[in-house]
C-alpha cells in the first residue's frame, strides 16, 4: 500500500507505541503492554513487532504478529492498534498483513482473537475474509467485568480466492 509503510519497530519508537496503547479509545479493546514488555517482544524471534507509518512519517499505529517460527505455518495476528480512526488505515494494514503472511511468509493460517463487544473490528475482519471459529466465553477479566473473545481466522486458500475474485 503506497500511503502506508509497515516496518520493524525500533527501540526508540516504543514510548510512542505505549502512548498509542494508552489512548482511551484504544484501551477499551486491547490489553496493553508495559514499555518493558514491548522491549522484550522486540527481542523475541517468534514475534514480529511492526510500526505503521504514513507517507510523511507520521505514526499511524502498530501490529504484533506471533508464531513467526511456527512449524504449523499458523501466524497469530496478535494485535493491531490504529491511532488514526475512520480513515481506512485499519483495512489497509490488515490487507498488507495478509499479503505479507500469505505471500512472503507462506503461512497456511492467519488467526486472531477479538473482544466479542468490538463490533467494528469484527465487521472489518469479516469483510477481509476472516471467519468466526468460536467464542472463548468470559475468558478475560477487564475492568472488573468478564469479557468473551471471538476466534477468527483466514486460510491461505481463502486468501487466494479473495485475491482472484478481486481481479475477476
Amino acid at each position: 500500500m503506497k500511503d502506508i509503510l509497515i516496518r520493524k519497530t525500533t527501540e526508540e519508537e516504543i514510548d510512542e507505541i505505549v502512548s498509542i496503547e494508552a489512548n482511551k479509545e484504544n484501551q477499551q479493546f486491547i490489553i496493553s503492554n508495559t514499555r518493558a514488555e514491548h522491549l522484550q517482544l522486540l527481542q523475541d524471534k517468534g514475534i514480529a513487532h511492526l510500526i505503521v507509518k504514513s507517507r510523511n512519517n507520521q505514526t499511524i499505529g502498530f501490529v504484533i504478529l506471533g508464531g513467526m517460527a511456527s512449524h504449523n505455518q499458523s501466524i497469530e495476528f496478535r494485535r493491531i492498534v490504529i491511532n488514526e480512526k475512520g480513515k481506512g488505515y485499519g483495512r489497509k494494514v490488515i490487507q498488507s498483513i495478509k499479503k505479507y503472511c500469505f505471500e512472503e511468509l507462506k503461512c497456511h493460517r492467519l488467526w486472531l482473537d477479538v473482544l466479542e463487544n468490538n463490533v467494528r473490528a469484527r465487521h472489518l475482519y469479516k469483510t477481509e475474509g476472516f471467519v468466526e471459529e468460536g467464542i472463548l466465553r468470559e475468558c478475560l477479566l477487564l475492568n472488573g467485568k468478564f469479557q468473551s473473545l471471538v476466534l477468527m481466522s483466514i486460510l491461505k486458500n481463502e486468501y487466494d480466492e479473495g485475491i482472484q475474485s478481486k481481479f475477476a
